[in-house]
Order: structure tokens, then C-alpha cells, then sequence
């Protein structure tokens, strides 16, 4: 992995997108339902209680209600194809509703994958020192630090104060974050928005940090996710340089349903946080191989006109040493490909809460992990090829130089024969 600084407090990370079919195209997912045992509430009996099963999404009707009428004329709806899954009633409606860009005003479900690894001890002693500032409340299950985190905008004075002393932002620079506050800060003098059709309370953010180098975000803006990966960039092992950050981007609500249909997972009402975590352990994996699938891309075109060389000349056509650099690049590549291995697995907290395992498969489905992981292993199989064709042109171009050590040596040796025989004629 690159070693450089990470994020950049001015420019946001660009996705470049993973390589699943469901950012362009709409896909229905029906979430099973779970009871939600938490770490530290577990009642009687939880290992044996059987979830409730969702094969169909729940039919909600209208009661007399006029929300299809809200539904903007100018705002069409894009319909996809698995739309006529979904039964009629409060689903089908919101699922007509959510135009690409409603979706994007709903709250914001990110994943990031920003290092090799974090160091989660001082990452720890880090969230459990902001407890008064941000409301943190750490916890480690297994692999992974949950915590909700809040950030508190000052008083009108304080923010005021804030702005004269800081006119480029807040003490991290973001400018954002100051027109966010300042928005926030002037809602109420401003008249009172249309209420939205979706129910997008919460108490706060929430965050879920994977030890492998991801983070999974809920609820909060893209500036607050920026100053949070800012502050936490002191815990990351091989940081990515900013070009190389992956990044997953969906939206959220809570309904009397659940599901996630074109990039917007529905959750019931009353979910924990352990139904969040279940789900970002899908999300943070797919971000992980997003990270792979680009430098596995990434890696097969810079190489792409090696086979081509060899079948026209046959011969590698690159000096010895650099056809040494390029495989160990390759080897290395290989390397971190396969330890991704033990990051795809089925996490081990669902050892201990086996009625969440069906919601994280779901996830993963939508996500299209598994085909992704073939795709994957069918491209590191390219690149062993590759890596082995390279290392049969050193070892024959080792062979021809042998070769011609021999030859030169039995030229030398016939040479010294001939002479021996000569002065001996002579002598």
C-alpha cells in the first residue's frame, strides 16, 4: 500500500465506484427481520429464539392518506425493473417516491476504506476521551469500535465569535462546516420546510471502525465525515494517498419495513445499533474490494502490453532489472490480495449472535460480494500468469547466459590446448 498523508481537509474523496451492478441499476433486497440483541442485554434464551421470516415486504395501505398526490410532477420517478416486487401499500409508495435525487437528501450511509490497518487501542483512548465533547461511547466488539459521535454547534454569540476569529472555517479549515452551521443557525428565523415523507430521525451519527483500514458512517454530512476522517488519521497503519481512498455512498431511513432498494436501505423502526453493525460489516467488506478491484485493474493495464510484446518478438523486451521490479510489485499485489481473504470471511461476532448472520447475507447479496470475490480471484489468476511468465523469461534468460559462460569457457580451454600443443611442437 502507498504511504502518503490521507484526506485533504479541502477537497473530499472521490469515489471511484465499485465494480457491482446495483450503483447504476435499481435492485430489491428484502431485509429479514432480527431481533435486536445487544452486546450487553442479552435475554434469556436469545441462542435458540428463531427470527421472524420477511420472504415479502410488508403491505402497508394508504388508509385514506393523500401522499401519492405529493409525489412532484416535474420530479418523474425512475422506476426500475424489480419495482413490481415490491407490494402495494406504504412500500411500493416510497419506493415510487425515491427519485435519485430525493434519495440523495436522506442521511448518508459511507464507508471508507482509508489505510492498510487502524491501531485500535489509541483508537479507543481516543473516542472514550471525547465523551463529554462529541457524546462517544466506544464499545469493541470483536474486530470492530462502535460509537455514537455528535457534533455540537456552538450558540449564535459562540458561532459568531467562532467566524470572526476563523473566517477561512472551522479550526480545521472545512469551510463547509461553517456554512453548515451557519444554515443550521439561521432555520429559525426561515419559514418551516415541507416536512419530509420519510422518517429520517436519529439520535446522532453513528460509527462503526473496522480493524482492517474501513470506516462505515451513519447520519452524518459529507463535512462532518471529512473532519472526523481527519482526526482519526493519526491511528492509520500504510495510509492511501487521497487518489487511492475508496468510498461506498448510500442513504438511509426508517419505516415500518425493511429493505435496500437502489442504494437506499430501509430500516424498521426501533433497529439498534446492532442491526447497523451487521449491515456495515457487508458495506465496509465491499468497500475493501472496491480498494482491490482498482489496484488489481489498475495493475493488469500497466502490464497489458507485456503478452502482447512477447508474442510478437518473444521476447520480455525490458531490462533484467525491471523485469525484476515488476515481479515483485506483482508478488506483493498477490500478497495483499490473498490476506483479504481472512477480511471477506464471515465475521465472528455472528458466532455469538447467529440471528444477525441472515441480515449481513442479504447485504452482502445486494452488494454482490460474492461475485465480486470470483471476479477477483479470476483476475489474481491473470496476474499469476503473468508473474509466472516473468519468471520463466528470468530464468531463461539466467539459462542463456550460462550457456554462453560454458561455450566461452570451452572456447577458452580449446584455445589453451591448441597453445599447449604449439609450444610443445616447437619446444
Amino acid at each position: 500500500m502507498p504511504n502518503s498523508t490521507i484526506l485533504s481537509t479541502q477537497e473530499p474523496p472521490k469515489s471511484r465506484g465499485a465494480n457491482r451492478s446495483t450503483k447504476a441499476a435499481g435492485k430489491l433486497k428484502v431485509l429479514p427481520e432480527q431481533p435486536d440483541v445487544l452486546p450487553d442485554r442479552k435475554p434469556p434464551g436469545w441462542l435458540q429464539a428463531p427470527g421472524r421470516s420477511n420472504d415479502a415486504e410488508e403491505s402497508v395501505g394508504t388508509t385514506g392518506d393523500s401522499d401519492d398526490a405529493d409525489i412532484d410532477d416535474d420530479d418523474e420517478p425512475e422506476v426500475y425493473n424489480q419495482l413490481a416486487l415490491i407490494p402495494e401499500g406504504t412500500a411500493k409508495r416510497d419506493a415510487l417516491r425515491l427519485t435519485k435525487k430525493k434519495a440523495k437528501s436522506l442521511p448518508r450511509v459511507t464507508a471508507y476504506a482509508t489505510a492498510n490497518s487502524y491501531r485500535m487501542g489509541p483508537l479507543m483512548e481516543f473516542l472514550n476521551a471525547r465523551k463529554s465533547a462529541y457524546n462517544t461511547n466506544a464499545k469493541l466488539i470483536d474486530e470492530v469500535i462502535y460509537t455514537p459521535y455528535a457534533f455540537k454547534l456552538p450558540p449564535s454569540s459562540a458561532a459568531s465569535s467562532t467566524r470572526a476569529r476563523n473566517p477561512t472555517g472551522d479550526l480545521l479549515g472545512i469551510p463547509e462546516l461553517r456554512q453548515e452551521e451557519d444554515t443550521t443557525l439561521g432555520e429559525e428565523t426561515e419559514a418551516p420546510k415541507k416536512p419530509s415523507k420519510f422518517d429520517t430521525t436519529t439520535a446522532g451519527a453513528e460509527i462503526f471502525l473496522f480493524e482492517y483500514g474501513t470506516v462505515v458512517i451513519w447520519g452524518m454530512t459529507e463535512p462532518q465525515e471529512r473532519r472526523f476522517l481527519s482526526s482519526i488519521k493519526r491511528f492509520e497503519i500504510e495510509k492511501l494517498a487521497p487518489e487511492d481512498v475508496e468510498m461506498e455512498d448510500l442513504n438511509f431511513y426508517y419505516a415500518n419495513y425493511s429493505r435496500i432498494y437502489n442504494d437506499v436501505i430501509t430500516l424498521r423502526k426501533g433497529s439498534s445499533y446492532m442491526t447497523k453493525l451487521s449491515l456495515s460489516h457487508a458495506i465496509s467488506q465491499s468497500v475493501k474490494i472496491s480498494l482491490f478491484e482498482e489496484l488489481i485493474s489498475s495493475t493488469i493495464e500497466e502490464t497489458k502490453d507485456i503478452p502482447e510484446i512477447i508474442a510478437t518478438t518473444g521476447k520480455v523486451g525490458m531490462p533484467h532489472k525491471e523485469i525484476m521490479q515488476k515481479i515483485g510489485q506483482l508478488f506483493l499485489l498477490r500478497t495483499n490480495i490473498n490476506s483479504v481473504g481472512s477480511v471477506l470471511d464471515s465475521p465472528e461476532v455472528f458466532w455469538t449472535f447467529p440471528d444477525l448472520q441472515p441480515l449481513y447475507d442479504a447485504a452482502r447479496s445486494y452488494l454482490e460480494i460474492p461475485q465480486r470475490i470470483n471476479l477477483l480471484n479470476t483476475r489474481v489468476e491473470v496476474l499469476q500468469d503473468l508473474l509466472q511468465l516473468l519468471k520463466e523469461s528470468v530464468s531463461s534468460k539466467h539459462a542463456e547466459r550460462l550457456e554462453q559462460i560454458v561455450i566461452i569457457l570451452i572456447g577458452i580451454e580449446i584455445v589453451l590446448g591448441i597453445v599447449t600443443i604449439l609450444v610443445d611442437l616447437m619446444s
